[in-house]
This record gives C-alpha cells, structure tokens and sequence, in this order.
C-alpha cells in the first residue's frame, strides 16, 4: 500500500492467502486459508495492530487553582505555569492536545500508553493538594480533601 504521505509494508506469508482490493470502498481484503496455528497467531497480532488506527483514545485533564494556565505550541509541547518560577515542558510528540476552557484540555491519540504518559507528566508536574484540593487531576477523579488541624477542634 502506498500513499503520497505514508505507506506499510506489511509482511504477508507466501501460501494460501487472499488478497483483494476494492477500489470503491477503499478496503483491502486479506484472508488465510491455513488453519495452521502460527498463521492464526500472525494474523490475530496483524489485525489487532491494524485495528488500533481506528480506536482512538482520548484523555481529559482539569486543573483548579489560582494562576494555573497551559500552553501549547504547534509542534504540541505543552507548557504549563503552575507558580514555579521557570518553565517546565512537556513533550507529545504521538498525541494531540486540544483546550476545552481555560482549566480543561483534552489529549487524544491511537495509543493509550502514549496518552496516559502525557497525562501523568502533567498530573506530575502539580500534584493535588490534600488540604485545598488545587492541582491536576483526570476528569471524574473524586478528590478527599484531609481535615486540617484548627477545623478538627471545633
């Protein structure tokens, strides 16, 4: 398959196997006809691999606190001002990040691995607070805030 921007190539074993393609609807056929269990083995790992570009996975992120922005660049490095006095940064290079609002973005991509290490990147640059519940957290987290000392005497 061969394309202007990209292209695969996909190993294919030599034997029994069908191959069509449907210039209509775009769709290349593959069928084995061995039962045999190594093609079986292949087969299954070449279709789930094949299967991952049409299941996205998605992420949404929400921050509380005074002064918190995020930014984002167009080669998706993310910047975040969380009150340090330098920049941090955080690099996506297999995902996307769009901004919902001011305190929420929302990262999406084809791998959940490459997604949830951008997610705890930026979980791991502000940490909840216990006491005030400020900082970063994954939408519908529930957060406990702690009692804290003067409040527990009354």
């Amino acid at each position: 398959m061969f394309s202007p921007t990209y292209f695969f190539r996909l190993p294919i074993p030599s034997g029994k196997v069908d191959v069509r393609y449907d210039s209509n609807a775009q769709v290349v056929y593959i069928q084995n006809l061995y039962l045999n269990h190594n093609y079986r083995l292949f087969w299954g790992a070449m279709s789930e691999s094949l299967y991952a570009f049409y299941r996205p996975s998605f992420l949404k992120i929400k921050f509380k606190g005074k002064g918190y922005y995020i930014y984002k660049n167009k080669r998706n490095t993310i910047t975040p001002q969380f009150g340090y006095a330098h920049r941090l940064y955080l690099y996506s290079y297999f995902s996307s990040v769009k901004f919902l609002s001011k305190t929420s973005i929302f990262i999406f991509g084809f791998l959940k691995s490459d997604i949830s290490k951008v997610g705890f990147g930026i979980k791991a640059m502000r940490p909840i607070n216990i006491f005030t519940g400020r900082g970063v957290r994954f939408s519908r987290q529930i957060i406990y805030k702690k009692v804290g000392k003067v409040s527990s005497y009354r």
